[in-house]
């Protein structure tokens, strides 16, 4: 998820401009997708507790996946605004659910060496991410095959919680 994060929202301005936007339409459409994220996360915060922990995390990160693809696909500015709100919004609401579901994955005395390391490897797709999109833009494949790229790794993110994950909701976990 910080991969695709990081690759995506640190290069969206400058996606959007070299589709065509003004710099100032670039950055106001980036900044109203942003302002999805705050409802996204409130709302994963509350899902965890009422619908489960993995439930709402892997819900958010496969719809954030579809969302990723297309917007890639977009070919006009309504399209690019409503997958980048969803994209926005759901991007945020995995990540809420990611923070509450890896630490209960652990048990008590690993728990934090566990999120430590869970959270260095995420860190390592952050510090990669925007480096790997520049150079995918400066070769220029094309928006829907970057975006797809961030559709597939968030797809084997999703594969990797729903295969090895388990819920944790109501459970003694000590």
């Amino acid at each position: 998820m910080n991969y695709t994060y990081y690759g995506m929202f640190l290069w969206l301005p400058s996606v959007l401009s070299e589709k065509g936007y003004s710099l100032v339409h670039s950055l106001g459409y980036v900044l109203v997708m942003t302002l999805a994220q705050v409802p996204g996360y409130l709302t994963a915060a509350w899902l965890v507790e009422r619908w489960g922990r993995k439930k709402t995390l892997v819900t958010a990160m496969i719809l954030a996946a579809v969302a990723a693809l297309l917007f890639g696909l977009a070919n006009s500015t309504a399209m690019l605004i409503v997958c980048g709100l969803f994209l926005s919004y759901f991007m945020l609401a995995a990540f809420a659910g990611t923070y509450i579901f890896t630490v209960e994955q652990f048990p008590t005395v690993a728990r934090a060496t566990g999120m430590g390391w869970a959270a260095g490897f995420g860190r390592i797709g952050s510090a990669l991410a925007p480096f790997i999109t520049g150079w995918l833009l400066g070769v220029h494949l094309g928006y829907g095959w970057i975006f797809g790229l961030f559709f597939a790794i968030l797809l084997v993110g999703f594969v990797i919680v729903v295969t090895l994950g388990y819920e944790t909701r109501g459970k003694d976990i000590h």
